[in-house]
């Protein structure tokens, strides 16, 4: 049987600085049996510690929808502009998601870089309250979670928490179920996972 009948999840990964939260969002890209990963890298952070290409024009990205890895460096087609950029990136691997079956991840670095507490992109909106329907996965790795649009913190399935010593970080994690006490005193590299659906924890170390 495929991985991609298993569970979709929409996965909320916290933690400050060094703590681990890029690296465990990189494996599971690495991991995760997928149709394509859709990966907006305006810091060309991804593409550099994936050793892979970035795709930098409409015909580059749609050249790299054959890999199964669309990792989309906005600045040739969008310089100075990196709002929009994301805007049409949400747009364009929504409606490239729609093309064919399996499950999809959209993975994009502290993504409250593009929203507020109190407001969305529409684009974003869109993947997050109707890609589940095209099969597509959300991830987004903070250190901010306060940040985040309710519409990315209420729709998460699992929380993944490295540790976090920002006291507003801190009470948003715990009010999406996490342990406060426990979060705050991770050593670095160690995270412990919550399902919010079942309630389930895991901890678990990267380093």
């Amino acid at each position: 049987m495929s991985d991609y009948t298993l569970p979709l999840h929409s996965t909320l990964i916290c933690g400050m600085s060094s703590s681990g939260k890029t690296t465990f969002a990189l494996r599971y890209l690495l991991n995760v049996s997928a149709a394509c990963r859709f990966i907006f890298d305006d810091l060309g952070q991804v593409a550099a510690r994936l050793k892979a290409p970035h795709a930098s024009t409409g015909a580059e990205l749609e050249a790299a929808l054959q890999t199964r890895w669309v990792i989309f460096n906005p600045h040739r087609m969008f310089p100075g502009d990196v709002e929009n950029a994301f805007r049409y990136f949400c747009a364009w691997s929504f409606n490239a998601s729609r093309r064919g079956p399996g499950r999809k991840v959209f993975f994009a670095d502290e993504i409250w870089r593009w929203c507020s507490p109190h407001a969305i992109p529409r684009e974003l909106a869109t993947l997050v309250q109707a890609g589940r329907a095209e099969d597509i996965e959300m991830m987004t790795a903070t250190q901010l979670p306060q940040k985040l649009d309710s519409s990315l913190t209420g729709q998460s399935t699992e929380l993944v928490c490295f540790r976090l010593g920002d006291c507003l970080s801190l009470d948003k994690v715990e009010e999406l179920g996490a342990d406060r006490n426990a979060v705050q005193s991770l050593p670095l590299g160690s995270f412990i996972a919550w399902n919010r659906l079942s309630g389930g924890c895991l901890a678990g170390r990267l380093f």
